[in-house]
Formats: C-alpha cells, sequence, structure tokens
C-alpha cells in the first residue's frame, strides 16, 4: 500500500512540475530563497516527483526492501531538486542579461481600451523589439489609438499615456 501512495504523490509531483513548465499558475504560494529567484516549490516538486515515483515504483514493481526503496528515492529526489534548482537559477539569471529600454516619451498603440481609473494594454516599439506595457491615462484611448507615454507608476509597473500630437500620428 505504501509503494502505491508513494506513487501517486510522484504523479501528483509530476503533474504540477508539468504544469508549471506551461505556465500554468496554480495560486500564489511561493517561497523565495534568497535573491536567486529561485522559489521553494521550483525545487519541491521535482523532489517530490522523483521521490514519489521512484520509491514507490522500487517498492511495488521491484524487489527491493522499503527502507533500500526510501534511501534510493531521497536520493534521487535530491539529485532532481539540484538540478532544477540550477536550472531555474540560471535561467532567472540569463533574463537579467537584457538591457532595460527606457520607453518615456516613445509613441504607442493601443491594444486593449483604457479609460480614467481603469487600465488597458498598448504595444511600444523598441530597439529590442514589440513590448507590451500596462497603461491608464485621464481620458478615454480606444482599440488602435495612438498615445505617448508621459510618465510611469513605479508602485504599479504602468504607465501614463496621452493623447499623440497630430504633428506625430504618422510615425
Amino acid at each position: 500500500m505504501l509503494g502505491i501512495i508513494l506513487l501517486i504523490i510522484g504523479c501528483v509531483g509530476l503533474a504540477l512540475t508539468l504544469l508549471s513548465l506551461v505556465g500554468a499558475d496554480l495560486g500564489s504560494f511561493d517561497v523565495d530563497l534568497g535573491d536567486s529567484g529561485v522559489g521553494f516549490t521550483s525545487i519541491l516538486m521535482p523532489f517530490v516527483t522523483g521521490f514519489g515515483l521512484l520509491t514507490g515504483g522500487l517498492i511495488v514493481f521491484g524487489d527491493v526492501g522499503t527502507p533500500l526503496a526510501l534511501l534510493i528515492g531521497a536520493l534521487a529526489g535530491l539529485v532532481l531538486a539540484m538540478v532544477a534548482g540550477l536550472t531555474v537559477r540560471w535561467l532567472w539569471r540569463s533574463g537579467q542579461e537584457l538591457p532595460e529600454v527606457e520607453i518615456l516619451g516613445s509613441s504607442a498603440r493601443v491594444v486593449e481600451p483604457v479609460s480614467p481609473g481603469r487600465y488597458g494594454t498598448a504595444t511600444v516599439d523598441t530597439p529590442l523589439g514589440e513590448r507590451q506595457v500596462t497603461v491608464t491615462g485621464n481620458r478615454t484611448f480606444a482599440h488602435n489609438d495612438r498615445v505617448r507615454i508621459v510618465a510611469r507608476h513605479d508602485v504599479l509597473d504602468a504607465y501614463v499615456v496621452e493623447q499623440l500630437p497630430f504633428s506625430d500620428l504618422d510615425t
């Protein structure tokens, strides 16, 4: 019975790991480990997957005693957790190498409509390519309206936009 329970735990860990790889977010629980950007669940799920699947498989399908199967599963889970932690840390650090592009004063195209007190989305052309930003304004802007980014809300990571002058509408 212990082997079946461990296999189920391993399958749940595998399912959660696969869901996190495709971007599914099941709640907001996570504990960051220092400034590495690696979260506790990023390391826990591969450990649970390796430990549960290997230990449960050895107990149910193999001719291995429970203590040895638990030890082998724990070691395999630790190795998977370390690999996952190092991989996530490397990916997080490589993402920081992109330069920050200042977009204040740039013209943008409204993608999701904006109205006073409500946020929308606009696209801005930068040297690194097109970038979508969250925007708000003092008046309503419809889809495909051209606007100018005039300020930034640091707390909300959003930008304030205003009507693009008619002389700049062709740019």
